[in-house]
């Protein structure tokens, strides 16, 4: 009899709500850097984009921080370090299409536009200085415009549709793809091809 209880008492506490033991199963893989560059823009020095799928493995809707993601894929992958999707953005935005042919069209923008103003200053007349003014001004806008170019509506719109956010609510047994960002140990992009974890 006392053998019996104690198997009741047991199964009683294995089907509480409160103590399944993992609620959500993570997979997911690196993405390959171009489709990474194609999707994002490019990505900060040694951070790799993960395109994971989160499945709910009970039964009722349950809810999951980004938080609670980011540190089972670090006990995961301890190489790994998580980095959030507005990091993401605010260096995306910092650093963007800086390539030798960006850099040279630059400058010989830069260089027309000098010599513009210098022509035009040395023919004189009084529309001179008003024109010299005018290609200065122009020239200021180019080289604002080349040093700070804006990424694409489409790959600020694909980081905040596509990448974790803070929070999720998912009904049992739905499952929905996201990406994560994370930083390796050494300042390489990840190594890890693919992840599988849990999360509780």
């Amino acid at each position: 009899m006392k053998h019996l209880a104690c198997v009741t008492l047991g199964l009683a506490f294995a089907l509480a709500p409160g103590n399944a033991q993992s609620t959500f199963q993570v997979t997911g893989a690196r993405l390959p850097v171009t489709l990474a560059k194609q999707n994002y823009g490019k990505l900060p020095k040694g951070v790799s984009a993960y395109d994971l799928s989160i499945c709910n493995a009970s039964a009722r809707k349950e809810s999951l921080s980004s938080g609670e993601v980011y540190h089972a894929l670090s006990k995961a992958d301890p190489s790994l370090h998580p980095v959030g999707r507005q990091v993401v953005l605010s260096s995306i935005l910092q650093t963007q299409n800086w390539s030798a042919a960006r850099i040279v069209g630059l400058a010989l923008t830069v260089a027309v536009d000098a010599l513009s103003i210098v022509l035009a200053s040395k023919t004189g007349g009084k529309a001179a200085p008003i024109a010299a003014a005018a290609l200065g001004s122009l020239s200021v806008q180019q080289i604002a415009t080349g040093v700070n170019p804006a990424p694409s509506a489409n790959q600020i719109e694909t980081l905040e549709t596509q990448a974790l956010e803070p929070s999720l609510v998912l009904d049992g047994g739905s499952c929905v793809e996201r990406t994560v960002f994370a930083a390796s140990a050494d300042s390489k992009p990840g190594k890890a091809e693919s992840l599988s974890f849990h999360v509780r």
